[in-house]
């Protein structure tokens, strides 16, 4: 685990294959099963992710602001490798956090080291700043539990 004072990243080792992690956090409509913040509802897009610049609908809540939209700009796409996306408020640019996940197949390849990081370090908005972090440590290790659980 790493926490500074503009990033977090967690890391662990799952029982499955690459070729299954990467297609399961490719699926918008999957998020709220590995989401170990308890902000994420729904995909109102409901389209596998593609491409980098592939941009996601989903719908999230928390008890600081409700019930709201963000649109999710892919920014990083490398099957079986990894994958990342910047939110915004729809019909605004990425607000400069991110989210990604980073894959690494076992030697034996029946597994997979995966890495969860969220970097606000490009939030500018004085305003918004005041929200960041918007998770814990240790909500994201419980993401790549919720992740491996998904798989198993």
């Amino acid at each position: 685990m790493s926490v500074s004072d503009t990033s977090i990243s967690v890391t662990a080792t799952i029982d499955a294959p690459v070729e299954r992690v990467f297609p399961l956090l490719a699926d918008p409509d999957r998020h709220p099963d590995f989401d170990g913040s308890g902000m994420v509802r729904h995909s109102e897009t409901h389209l596998a992710i593609t491409e980098l610049g592939d941009v996601f609908t989903m719908v999230m809540e928390n008890p600081t602001v409700g019930r709201y939209e963000m649109e999710n700009h892919v920014v990083v796409y490398e099957p079986d490798r990894a994958i990342a996306w910047a939110p915004a408020a729809p019909g605004r640019p990425p607000a400069g956090h991110t989210w990604s996940w980073t894959l690494e197949p076992t030697a034996d390849g029946e597994g997979t080291t995966v890495t969860h990081a969220y970097d606000w370090s490009a939030v500018t908005d004085p305003q918004l700043l005041g929200y960041f972090p918007a998770v814990t440590a240790e909500q994201m290790q419980d993401s790549v539990r919720l992740l491996a659980a998904a798989l198993a």
